[in-house]
C-alpha cells in the first residue's frame, strides 16, 4: 500500500472536507491533495525517486506535515531532521542514512510539471527511518514501511477510539514520533487537524484546547502538569475534549488523577516507542484501579516480559519488556547505515522494565539502563520518583545512580519545587525500604530538558 494514496481517496470523496487548520487557514481534502501533488513532482523534477531518503527539516506548518505525503506519493523515504539541529548535527544525519535532498524553511519549492510523476505504487515500501527521540549525531533509526506506520494507525483508532469526526490539536513538533504520527494518523483517519505550533505558554494550550471544534490532542507529562495550576472551577479545564492522550514518558499515578479531575476526565496513556510505535494503552475508566500502570497491550500486539536468556517471567516478576505486531518495525539501520534486523521473531525491545500484573495490566519499572544496583539489590528510579512526588513541594524529580566503590552504585535524586532538600531523607523513611532512600538530593531551579520535553538523566549524570 502507499499512505499517499489514502489521502487522495478522501480527496475524492469528500473534496471539501477541512483537513488542515492553521491560524485562519484551512485547507480541505480537495487542496491537500493537490498540494501533495505540488510537493511530489517538485521532488521528482529533483531527481528524487522510490527508494531515495528526504530529510524534513521545518517548522510546524501545513506545508512540513504535506511533505510528508509527498515523500510518500514517489515511494521515498522521509528522515526526520530537527529544524533546530546545528549545521554539524544535521550533516551528521545525512551522512548516517545517506540522505539525497534536505527540505527546510528556505528551500523554494515551485510548482513543478506533474505530467511526469509516476503513478503511485501500492506495493509496501519504506516509507520513514524513525530516529528516537533527541537523537543526534550518528543514531540508529527504524525502518517503518508504509504497511507499518497504516497499522499503527490503526492500532490508535481502534485502541483510543478517534477517527474520522475528530480534529486534533498538534501542540508538539512533526519531528518527534507523537506529533508526526497522530497528525498523520487523523488524516490517514479522514479528520482534521489542526498545527498549533510550539512552544506554547500554558494559557495559550488551554485556549488552543477549549476551542469548540477540537476534541482531541496529546500532551507530554512535562506541559500537563503546568496545567494544574490554572485550573480554578468544579469543573475539568478541558472538559470539551474527547481525547486527551498523554504519552512519551510515564505519568505518575497520583498525577494521572490529578489530570482526572482538574484537566479532562478523557485521559489516554498510550505506552509506545518512536521506534517501534504503539505497546500499550490505559483507558479513561481504566484509571480509577490501575493509574500504576500503562495498560494492556494495543490491539494486534503482542507483549512479553522476559529475563536475560529471553524466557517468559511469571505475572509481577520485573524483566525485560519486547513487542510485536504488524505496525512493530523489523529493520534498522544501525549506526554506520547498515541494515541490520531489530530482533530474532519480529520482537522490538524498547529498552524498558516491565512486569505484568495479574489483571494483565503493564507497570513499567524504570529503564534497562537506567536501573541503579546498591550493594547488588535492583532499585527501580521511577519507583522512587513516584513516591517524592506525593510530596507537596516537589514539582520535578529524577533518581539516578551514581558509581560507588563500597556499594558499587548509590542513589542521587534531583528535586524542583518549593523543597528543602536537607529534609527529604526524613521524609522517604516513612515511605521507602532503607536501601531505596537516595543518599545524595540535590535541588535545582528546573530539571535540564531534552527538546522532547523529556527530563535529561544524561545531563544530570553530567553533573555528578
Amino acid at each position: 500500500m502507499n499512505l499517499a494514496g489514502v489521502i487522495r481517496r478522501h480527496a475524492e470523496r469528500s473534496p471539501e472536507k477541512v483537513a488542515i487548520r492553521f491560524h485562519d487557514r484551512q485547507i480541505n481534502y480537495e487542496s491537500l491533495w493537490t498540494e501533495v501533488e505540488r510537493v511530489a513532482a517538485w521532488l521528482h523534477g529533483h531527481g528524487i525517486g522510490a527508494g531515495d531518503r528526504v530529510g524534513l527539516s521545518m517548522a510546524e506548518h501545513p506545508l512540513h506535515l504535506i511533505a510528508h505525503f509527498a515523500v510518500a506519493r514517489i515511494s521515498a523515504v522521509i528522515v526526520p531532521m530537527d529544524h533546530r539541529w546545528t549545521d554539524s548535527e544535521k550533516q551528521s544525519a545525512v551522512s548516517a542514512f545517506d540522505v539525497k535532498l534536505v527540505v527546510d524553511d528556505a528551500t523554494p519549492i515551485a510548482d513543478a510539471d506533474r505530467a511526469d510523476l509516476p503513478d503511485i505504487c501500492e506495493k509496501d515500501s519504506d516509507l520513514l527511518i524513525s530516529l528516537s527521540s533527541g537523537t543526534t549525531g550518528k543514531p540508529k533509526g527504524a525502518l517503518v514501511t508504509h504497511r507499518n506506520l497504516y497499522e499503527r494507525f490503526v492500532s490508535q483508532w481502534k485502541a483510543i477510539g478517534y477517527g474520522e469526526n475528530d480534529c486534533f490539536a498538534v501542540l508538539t513538533p512533526f519531528y518527534f514520533g507523537a506529533g508526526r504520527s497522530f497528525s498523520m494518523s487523523l488524516l490517514a483517519a479522514g479528520g482534521s487537524v489542526l498545527i498549533a505550533p510550539p512552544p506554547m505558554k500554558p494559557p495559550q494550550i488551554i485556549q488552543t484546547l477549549q476551542q469548540d471544534f477540537v476534541t482531541a490532542s496529546f500532551l507530554p507529562p512535562t506541559l500537563l502538569r503546568r496545567l494544574f495550576d490554572f485550573h480554578n472551577g468544579k469543573n475539568p479545564l478541558l472538559e470539551n475534549l474527547d481525547y486527551l492522550i498523554v504519552s512519551g514518558e510515564p505519568l505518575y499515578a497520583d498525577e494521572a488523577l490529578l489530570v482526572l479531575e482538574k484537566i479532562c476526565a478523557n485521559l489516554y496513556s498510550y505506552y509506545a516507542s518512536s521506534e517501534g510505535g504503539g505497546i500499550s494503552v490505559l483507558r479513561a475508566e481504566d484509571f480509577a484501579e490501575h493509574a500504576a500502570t500503562v495498560g494492556k497491550p494495543t490491539y494486534k500486539t503482542d507483549v512479553e516480559i522476559v529475563d536475560t536468556d529471553n524466557n517468559t517471567v511469571a505475572d509481577g516478576i520485573v524483566g525485560r519488556l519486547r513487542y510485536r505486531g504488524p505496525g512493530v518495525a523489523t529493520r534498522y539501520l544501525d549506526a554506520n547505515g547498515i541494515e541490520q534486523q531489530a530482533g530474532i521473531g519480529g520482537w522490538f525491545y524498547p529498552g524498558d522494565l516491565a512486569e505484568r500484573l495479574k489483571s494483565g495490566h503493564i507497570a513499567l519499572r524504570g529503564r534497562d539502563k537506567d536501573v541503579i544496583i546498591r550493594g547488588g539489590v535492583n532499585i527501580y528510579p521511577s519507583e522512587v520518583e513516584a513516591v517524592l512526588l506525593q510530596h507537596n513541594g516537589i514539582d520535578e524529580v529524577a533518581v539516578i545512580g551514581i558509581d560507588d566503590a563500597d556499594r558499587g552504585q548509590i542513589i542521587k535524586a534531583f528535586v524542583a519545587g518549593n523543597v528543602d532538600a536537607s529534609e527529604l531523607p526524613e521524609w522517604c523513611r516513612d515511605r521507602l525500604a532503607p536501601y531505596k532512600i537516595p543518599q545524595q538530593f540535590r535541588q535545582l531551579v528546573d530539571l535540564p530538558k531534552r527538546s522532547s520535553g523529556k527530563v535529561d538523566k544524561q545531563a544530570l549524570l553530567n553533573q555528578s
